[in-house]
């Protein structure tokens, strides 16, 4: 099963024209996401992680992302929490949420 890119639009609170949407496609084209996976299946719960470079200092470690993806027979793929180690501080929308969800629509999670 897939998560489907209208659900990451939903979770993000975005249009496809809003910054992070686009700056996490550019970060997710520029293979700046270089770990991504899940971490754990927890029931319907799939625990996700992955880490990103630092645009602005690729030497530094890179930022991490955590979250949650519920699996569920009803509503599909869904995005229940997601947070970055980044400065932003979007409450769980930045940029580079943003390529991980991008990432996961991409590949089946099951």
């Amino acid at each position: 099963m897939f998560l489907s890119i209208g659900n990451v639009l939903k979770y993000l609170n975005a249009t496809p024209d809003s910054r992070n949407f686009v700056e996490g496609e550019r970060l997710l084209n520029a293979s700046h996401l270089i770990l991504c996976g899940i971490e754990e299946k927890c029931e319907a719960n799939l625990n996700i992680f992955a880490l990103c470079l630092q645009t602005s200092a690729l030497s530094l470690p890179p930022h991490a992302i955590s979250g949650i993806i519920k699996n569920s027979v009803e509503n599909g793929m869904s995005v229940t929490s997601m947070s970055c180690t980044c400065k932003a501080d979007l409450g769980g929308t930045c940029k580079h949420i943003a390529a991980v969800l991008l990432y996961c629509t991409r590949l089946s999670l099951t």
